[in-house]
């Protein structure tokens, strides 16, 4: 039985919002909300070790391939070839984020403090963004010979150990001069993740973080094992008696490769239809001296504060072939 409904309100007595009267505060929450996401898996996972000038340059040692080895006793000496280094190079790329603002805003009173302390947070987080997406894709170095825009070659173009879909490939040459070539979209396999895994540990890597876009993360987590209809997710039932709950684990965080555990990463700044798989210990960022996400105050041209947020430096994919990735996943 529903409640009757009380008589007509009082008349001049109601207040909205948007009549309102002039005595009202306004209310406004004394905190600034912010959702956007600022993880970067692959920035947070690099080494950091500084670069000296715009081109950095390092050396890549490789064995000679084993093989039969068996002298006669007695032997002469003989001269066998030196085993070489090889020399690779990447572009510090320079990236900014500026803030402008007036000095009358900076004494306002304004939710979160001063404006220009704020902006300058919020811009280093940009410019971490930003570092990550450059960092995880297929751009080729550029160096001009006369001033210009200088860029690095992100981590696609450094892989040879991986696939492709039909009609694409990986790069030829680990030196960062190409970039890959995308083929016919695939679905996802166990079996394409454990080949570049192969060959990546054949290489005498050991990737242990897989970097991929959140579509791609949950594809892996619905992918069949043991059989049609053998889902992970019904293996990982955790059995539990009254009164605690059945959990249903449906996600893969970590995969156990049979070379090694993958800490499966989902990266929102990565491309989709690829896997990146890394070994942490190879690859770093190089910036320049005095120019690892610094804060860059201007010289005043009028009545306001100018900055920028500043990171000037590459990518040094130190061995190349301790990496593996897929491409063309659908």
């Amino acid at each position: 039985m529903a409640v009757p409904p009380m008589a007509a309100p009082i008349t001049n007595t109601t207040y909205t919002p948007a009549t309102g009267a002039a005595n009202v505060r306004e209310d406004l929450a004394d905190i600034i909300y912010d959702i956007d996401p600022y993880e970067t898996p692959l920035v947070s996972a690099a080494g950091n070790k500084e670069a000296d000038q715009p081109m950095t340059e390092w050396l890549v040692q490789n064995l000679q391939a084993a093989a039969d080895n068996a002298q006669p006793e007695g032997f002469r000496y003989a001269a066998m070839p030196l085993t070489g280094t090889a020399r690779k190079n990447n572009i510090c790329q320079i990236m900014v984020r500026s803030v402008t603002v007036s000095n009358t805003f900076r004494v306002s009173n304004t939710v979160g403090g001063d404006e220009f302390d704020r902006q300058t947070l919020l811009k280093a987080k940009e410019l971490k963004r930003d570092l990550e997406y450059c960092i995880t894709r297929n751009t080729v170095k550029q160096s001009p010979a006369a001033p210009g825009v200088r860029r690095m070659s992100g981590f696609q173009c450094w892989i040879t150990n991986g696939s492709a879909g039909t009609g694409g490939n990986l790069v030829a040459v680990d030196d960062g001069t190409a970039a890959p070539v995308s083929g016919t979209a695939r679905p996802l396999t166990l079996s394409l993740v454990g080949d570049a895994m192969q060959q990546a540990y054949t290489a005498g890597g050991h990737p242990n973080l897989g970097l991929l876009s959140p579509a791609l993360k949950r594809e892996f987590s619905s992918l069949s094992q043991g059989g049609s209809g053998n889902v992970i997710a019904s293996q990982n039932i955790v059995q539990a008696t009254s009164p605690a709950p059945v959990t249903l684990v449906g996600a893969v965080d970590v995969y156990l490769s049979d070379f090694g555990r993958i800490q499966l990463a989902p990266d929102i700044f990565m491309p989709g239809g690829v896997i990146e798989l890394v070994d942490p210990d190879y690859i770093e960022l190089a910036p320049l001296p005095g120019r690892d996400m610094i804060l860059e105050e201007y010289a005043k041209v009028g009545d306001a504060a100018d900055g920028a947020m500043i990171f000037e430096g590459t990518l040094r994919v130190t061995a190349p072939k301790a990496h593996g990735m897929v491409m063309d996943l659908s």
